[in-house]
Formats: C-alpha cells, sequence, structure tokens
C-alpha cells in the first residue's frame, strides 16, 4: 500500500524523487516485485528447490561483476537475471545461497558504500542529491539506514567531510 502512495504522490508533485530515472526504475523494480514475487506460489517453490542441486555459482559472480560495472545505472532483478542467464528465481537462490543475500540487497550495499563515499568526499552534492543520485527515494528511510550501517546521519558524514577538505574517492572496485 505505501508503494502505492508514492506513485500517488510522484503523480501530483512535480519535484518528487521519483521523476529522478534511477529512482523511478527502482521504484518499478520493488513495485514489480511485490506484485509478483510477494504472492506465495508452491509450485514455483518446488521448481526452485530442484534447481538448486543443479545450479553452479558462476551466475552470481557473472552477476556481482555486472552490478559493480553498471551501479550508477537503473537496474532490476529481471535486467541482473537475463545478463547472468538464468530465470529471477534462480538467481535469487543463488545469491541467497552463496551470498547470504538478494540481488537487490546486494545493489543496495553497493549504492549505500557509494554514497558514503561521495558524503565523505564531494562537497559539490547534498545529502539529497547524493540520496537521489544512488536511487534513494524515501530520504526518511535513507538517513535511518545509513545511521544504522555508519553509525552516523548522513549530514554528520556530510559535515566532518567538509572540515577535512576535499579528497579523493576511493572506490570500492580498486
Amino acid at each position: 500500500m505505501q508503494l502505492v502512495r508514492t506513485l500517488m504522490d510522484a503523480l501530483t508533485c512535480e519535484q518528487h524523487p521519483l521523476h529522478h530515472p534511477l529512482a523511478f526504475k527502482q521504484f518499478e523494480s520493488n513495485l514489480f516485485n511485490a506484485l509478483i514475487y510477494g504472492q506465495p506460489n508452491n509450485a514455483l517453490h518446488k521448481i526452485v528447490q530442484h534447481k538448486e542441486k543443479t545450479v553452479s555459482p558462476y551466475f552470481v559472480k557473472r552477476t556481482e561483476a555486472y552490478i559493480k560495472e553498471h551501479l550508477h545505472e537503473p537496474l532490476n532483478v529481471e535486467i541482473l537475471a537475463e545478463h547472468a542467464g538464468v530465470s529471477v528465481r534462480t538467481l535469487f537462490t543463488g545469491f541467497k545461497n552463496y551470498l547470504g543475500t538478494t540481488p537487490m540487497s546486494y545493489l543496495k550495499e553497493l549504492r549505500f558504500e557509494q554514497a558514503h563515499l561521495e558524503l565523505m568526499h564531494n562537497e559539490n552534492l547534498s545529502v539529497t542529491d547524493v540520496a537521489f543520485k544512488w536511487g534513494f527515494t524515501h530520504l526518511g528511510r535513507f538517513s535511518q539506514e545509513y545511521k544504522r550501517r555508519y553509525g552516523e546521519l548522513p549530514s554528520s558524514t556530510r559535515r566532518s567531510g567538509q572540515s577535512e577538505g576535499s579528497g579523493i574517492i576511493t572506490s570500492i572496485f580498486s
């Protein structure tokens, strides 16, 4: 229901974050997943259980690399599964089995890391700009999750980064 409210807000407000292409694609993917994959389905569960025994992790590594290379682009599980050459369910299962997370949670983690680096080192962007740049459309949730991960609010990271002066952003992919 929250997704529907967010969509309605976006339709009525020209400055809504969903007008940013990455934010919209992320929202679209979340809505699709909530509608399709949120419904219980015993038949699919049995198929996934059978495939778990025969799947090799090549597609997980391939997807990890793809996510890192395209982190700044709108991504969803369908795009990732297509690139990996497996079904969405198989991709989810592989990520859960080998990384202990979902593909979108993995993507979110990498985007949080990049947002954190930018807040520390890029004085030209506001907290809002950084959040939207990396696909985080709900600023309150972004701040809460950021604080849970890094022990401080994004605005505190921004202030401490500004007081240290400009630095070079060190990518997580180095």
